[in-house]
């Protein structure tokens, strides 16, 4: 049977069809890889060619945006980019936007009130707290300077205590002036109540007493403890028993008259 199987022409004729195309098939895989080899070598020559090319000279730098760089600025040669800026305006930019920040820093939305500031801290204020001093009214007694006008020289020859209390009487008195009480000639504090006295020439501040006969029957009043200015008339003893007043002066009761600063104030 196999003896009548390879004597077939059938046979013989499909097994040499069999042998020509695996053959075939042989050679084609290795042309193939011959010439896909061929290829790779080319490739490879000529991308080393162009790399070389492409090869900065040693005069030329290129400086390659790494990860902390500004996306969008890289710092590539001008010649490389036509809207890239120069060495030099990208300098004055830098500075320009610096200055811009440092502006922004101090001059701040609050920089009108923060000089405002600055400046009412430069007005003289009370080392007692009672806040900055009145401005001296115009025309205002020049034999009365307040004690924040004085000489450093003249202020070191009272204590504090005597200082405050000139400083208290000034305030008093400006506020007069400025209500349109203008006739006062003097001004007076005294340390037992404390009172500001403004003193006027045909004023006197007096407690009174009363004046008995031998018999205890009241006679008549006499002022003692009397507060008034040099220029004021001097009245005795003797005119107040015989009723010797001069029509235009006012007596006022030292217990209830005289201001009380703080309260006057507002301090």
């Amino acid at each position: 049977m196999l003896r009548y199987l390879l004597s077939s022409r059938w046979f013989q004729g499909g097994l040499i069809f069999f042998l020509l195309c695996v053959g075939g098939s042989l050679l084609y895989s290795w042309h193939v890889l011959r010439t896909t080899e061929s290829d790779m070598e080319r490739h490879d020559r000529f991308s080393q060619g162009l790399e070389k090319q492409n090869e900065p000279h040693p005069a030329e730098t290129v400086n390659v945006p790494t990860q902390n760089e500004t996306p969008g600025f890289v710092n590539t040669p001008a010649e490389n980019t036509d809207t890239h800026l120069s060495n030099e305006t990208e300098a004055e930019t830098i500075d320009e936007t610096k200055n811009l920040d440092i502006a922004d820093a101090f001059l701040s939305d609050d920089f009108v009130s923060e000089v405002e500031t600055s400046e009412s801290e430069d007005i003289p204020t009370s080392p007692f707290g009672f806040g900055p001093y009145p401005e001296v009214p115009n025309e205002y007694p020049e034999h009365l300077p307040p004690v924040w006008t004085w000489s450093e020289e003249k202020r070191e020859k009272y204590t504090s205590s005597h200082l405050k209390d000139f400083e208290l009487m000034a305030r008093v008195l400006i506020k007069l002036w400025n209500q349109g009480d203008r006739d006062f000639s003097a001004v007076f504090r005294d340390d037992i109540n404390g009172k500001v006295y403004p003193l006027y020439t045909n004023v006197i501040y007096a407690t009174w007493t009363e004046i008995k006969d031998e018999n205890g029957k009241i006679v008549g009043k006499y002022a003692r403890n009397r507060l008034t200015t040099n220029k004021t008339p001097k009245i005795t003893f003797i005119d107040f028993m015989e009723g010797r007043i001069p029509l235009n002066i006012r007596f006022i009761d030292r217990e209830t008259g005289g201001i009380d600063p703080y309260q006057f104030l507002d301090l």
